[in-house]
C-alpha cells in the first residue's frame, strides 16, 4: 500500500519540476549592519528591537524601547512570557479592519491593544489584486508601481492617523510593539519616521528598513521556489510580482519621503506641521530614546 502511495507523489513532483516555466529571480537589497536584536519567537516573523544604532549627533538608540514585528495571529501562549519579559505593555496594530478580522492578534492578558490603520482596503482592493496577479493581469512593473503608490499615500492620505501612531509610540513610558501584516511596509514606514524624528541619517534608516529582507529571506525564497516549481498551478503568474510584493526596496521608502518633501517641503516641516512635534518636543524625545 505504501509503495502505491509513493507513485502519485513521485509523479506530482516530476510534473511540478518539469512543467514549470523558468523565470529569472533577482537578488534583493539586504541590510548590512545587523546591530539590533532579532528575537526567535515561534510563529511570529520579523520580530526585533529597534536599537543599538547611532544618530547623526552620536547618540545611541536604546534597545529596550521600540519593538516591531509581523502580525501576532499565531503567537503561542508559550511565548507570552517572552513578551512579558521584554516589558512590552502596549501593542499598536497597523493593519486594517479586514486584515484583523481574518487574523486577529493573540495576546497575553493585561496588554493594551490599539488599532491605528492609516490604510483601509476600500472595495476589497487586496483581494481583487490577488485575483489579478494569479490570472497574469499584473506584471512586475505594475506591482512596483502599486507599491510605490502605497508608500506615497500611506504618509499623506490620513496624516491624523500617522500623527496618532507616532505620538502613542513616542509618548509611551513602557516598551511598545507595533506591527502590520508582514512587519515590513507600514511598520517600516513608521520606524523610518520615528528614526527621522530622533535625527538618524538616511543610511542608518535605510539599513534598518532593509533588515526585513534579511529576517524574511528564508520565507520569501521558499515562496519564490514554490512559485517556480509549481508553475503549472498558476501558469500566468509573473514571479517578479511576488518579488516586488515580498521584498522591501529603498525605492519604496524613498517614494514616501519624496512625497513628504513634495507636499510639505521637507521632513522637518512634516514633523512639525503634520505630526505636531515642535523642536523642543523633538529634543525631549531624543533624550528619552537615546543615550
Amino acid at each position: 500500500m505504501r509503495s502505491l502511495l509513493k507513485i502519485p507523489f513521485f509523479l506530482f513532483v516530476f510534473i511540478s519540476v518539469f512543467s514549470c516555466r523558468t523565470q529569472q529571480i533577482s537578488t534583493p537589497e539586504y541590510g548590512k549592519n545587523m546591530t539590533e536584536v532579532n528575537f526567535k519567537i515561534r510563529k511570529v516573523r520579523n520580530f526585533r528591537t529597534v536599537g543599538n544604532i547611532k544618530n547623526s549627533e552620536g547618540r545611541t538608540l536604546k534597545e529596550e524601547k521600540l519593538y516591531r514585528s509581523a502580525n501576532l495571529f499565531r503567537l503561542k501562549p508559550t511565548s507570552f512570557k517572552t513578551i512579558e519579559k521584554l516589558g512590552i505593555k502596549e501593542i499598536i496594530d497597523l493593519r486594517n479592519s479586514k486584515e484583523i478580522a481574518q487574523k486577529p492578534d493573540r495576546l497575553p492578558e493585561g496588554i493594551i491593544y490599539k488599532n491605528e490603520s492609516a490604510f483601509e482596503d476600500e472595495g476589497d482592493q487586496l483581494e481583487q489584486a490577488r485575483k489579478l496577479v494569479l490570472r497574469g493581469k499584473v506584471n512586475g512593473k505594475d506591482a512596483e508601481k502599486r507599491m510605490l503608490d502605497f508608500y506615497r499615500n500611506y504618509v499623506t492620505e490620513h496624516p491624523e492617523v500617522i500623527r496618532k501612531i507616532i505620538t502613542e509610540i513616542l509618548e509611551s513610558d513602557t516598551p511598545v510593539l507595533y506591527h502590520c501584516t508582514a512587519g515590513k511596509d507600514r511598520t517600516g514606514i513608521i520606524t523610518a519616521l520615528v528614526l527621522t524624528i530622533l535625527r538618524f541619517d538616511n543610511k542608518t534608516i535605510n539599513n534598518d528598513y532593509l533588515l526585513s529582507n534579511n529576517y524574511r529571506k528564508k520565507l520569501v525564497n521558499r515562496r519564490l521556489w514554490l512559485a517556480q516549481n509549481l508553475h503549472f498551478m498558476y501558469p500566468k503568474l509573473d514571479i517578479s510580482v511576488l518579488e516586488k510584493l515580498s521584498w522591501v526596496q529603498t525605492a519604496y521608502l524613498d517614494a514616501a519621503f519624496n512625497e513628504i518633501n513634495k507636499k510639505y517641503g521637507s521632513a522637518d516641516r512634516y514633523i512639525q506641521e503634520v505630526l505636531g512635534i515642535s523642536e523642543q518636543k523633538r529634543e525631549e524625545y531624543i533624550l528619552k530614546f537615546t543615550y
